[in-house]
This record gives structure tokens, sequence and C-alpha cells, in this order.
């Protein structure tokens, strides 16, 4: 249990996506019950323009924990725009499937009551660092949390990709794709390609091809002490092959392109309440007691 509360946190900021209107009225309710309970709080823009209320601060870089109300995606955008600040994310569920969010809008209120009262836990997760390296220049770096995916345009056309673990060979995968994953992200894309479902407090890196052409090659699970090089073998500008960083950023690769994954230093922190846990939360999410 965590022993602070949502006065000591002193400031609270909204986040929610743009253009749902759902997460724009539900987002009037929570800085409503905000200012009710004596709370300071903070905004996106577009949820100020909504309330017509003026917005002069920066929530992300003012806000001590983040409300943030929408689906996984809107969960990874709050992280990645708060990054490096490791400020603490409360999601609230209002997309298909979300894993990250395990509080729905019903339960809004409740949590922001438990969350009033210190009645809450911070959970920290590990992130992936993923690099594109083209020659001797990093074209791109990023902290995950989910996993970063390679993957192809409309073509239909084979990548080839060399794989290694530190100085270790590990195979040339032939696929439409390659997801390299955290174990947050496992039940995210990776789970919907076949891959296994990994504890969120396991220290593991998870590979996965994506409709692999030789049908012995699996998913790994490897340590996460452990970094990951990919080596994509083919590719030119007309074959529309990308790297994607979280679903957030897309970097179109060529051939000879590296991309360096390993454990990253900065963790996302979210927040959980102890009456429910990751097991309850899959059991909700996949119905795995249907019958």
């Amino acid at each position: 249990m965590n022993t602070a509360c949502i006065e000591c946190l002193m400031i609270v900021g909204v986040i929610c996506k743009e253009d749902n209107p759902e997460a724009l009225a539900l987002s009037e309710r929570v800085v409503r019950w905000m200012r009710d309970n004596g709370q300071s709080c903070l905004m996106e823009e577009h949820i100020a323009d909504f309330l017509r209320v003026e917005h002069t601060n920066n929530v992300w870089l003012n806000s001590d924990i983040l409300v943030v109300l929408g689906g996984d995606g809107t969960i990874l955008r709050a992280i990645r725009m708060s990054m490096p600040r490791k400020v603490p994310i409360l999601g609230i569920h209002m997309g298909y499937l979300g894993f990250l969010t395990e509080v729905t809008e019903d339960e809004v209120i409740q949590a922001l009551e438990a969350l009033k009262t210190g009645r809450y836990v911070l959970d920290e997760r590990t992130m992936l660092n993923v690099s594109l390296v083209r020659g001797d220049t990093v074209v791109a770096s990023q902290n995950v949390l989910n996993d970063m995916v390679i993957n192809k345009g409309a073509l239909a056309r084979i990548i080839d990709m060399e794989v290694w673990t530190n100085d270790t060979f590990i195979t040339d995968y032939w696929a439409d794709g390659l997801i390299v994953s955290t174990p947050t992200g496992s039940t995210a894309y990776n789970l919907a390609a076949g891959g296994p479902i990994v504890h969120p407090h396991v220290g593991a890196i998870i590979l996965n091809p994506i409709c692999p052409h030789v049908l012995s090659n699996r998913s790994i699970v490897l340590p996460d002490s452990q970094e990951v090089m990919i080596v994509v073998k083919s590719g030119k500008a007309s074959d529309n092959i990308y790297l994607t960083l979280d679903g957030q950023r897309g970097h179109p690769l060529l051939a000879e392109d590296r991309i360096q994954v390993k454990r990253g230093s900065m963790k996302a922190v979210m927040v959980r309440f102890p009456q429910r846990n990751y097991f309850e939360i899959l059991r909700s999410k996949l119905k795995w007691q249907e019958r």
C-alpha cells in the first residue's frame, strides 16, 4: 500500500484522446471531481478547450501524476510524452481491450477516491531501449513499454532479418515481420501473433516472428540482461519495410540497417490497486472463465 496521498502529489494531470467524445465527457467528470475535492489539476489543451477553461501550464512538465482516459495507445502516448520524468500513470479503460488500463469507466470515481486516500500501489515496468543505426549514424532511438515491430507495407514480400544476441548468432528469420516485446507488451501484438504471455515482473525480452516462412521458427524468450541486434538483410525504399516503436512512431528501413535492443534505464510507473491482481486482469480481458 502506498503511504502517499493525492494531496501529497499536489498536481494531477488529465489526459485523453483528442477525437474521442466519450473520453472528453469523462474528462469533464474527472476534472469536476478534482475541483469539488479541492485538488489542483492540469489537463491537455484539447480538454481545456472542451471545458472552456484557461489552459496555462504544460501538463507533461508540471503534473505529479497522470490520469489517462482511453485505451493502451493513449497510455503509451502519455508515457512517451512524460519521459523521462517517470510520472505515475492511472489508466481508465475506454479502449477495445486494454491490458494497461485496469480501471473501467464505471469505477473512475472509486479509483480517484482510492488515489486520494493513498490506497494504491506503484508498479514499475521495464522498458526497452531501441536504436535504429544506419551506417555509423543513429537514425532514431526511443524507450518502448510494449514492443518494437518490423513489418512491411502493402506488398506481400518476405523480410530477411539476421538476429544476434550479444555476440552470438541466433538465426535468420524469413518472415512477414518480427516483434521484439517486453513482458508488459507480451499481451499486445505479441499475443495476437501467437507469442507467449510473460508476467510483467519477469526480466525478459521476447522475440516473435510474424508468419515465419520456416515453420520451425518459434518465439524465443531471452533474459533482458542480453542485448539483441537485428540486421535487415533485404529492403530498399520501394519495399516499404518499417520499424514501429510502441505503435506510436514509424521509421522506414533499408538493407543493412541495424536495430539494437536492450533493457532501458527508464521504467514506466503504473498506478495499481491491490484488490485486483495480474491474473484477474488476464481472466477478465481474455475471458478465460467463459465457456
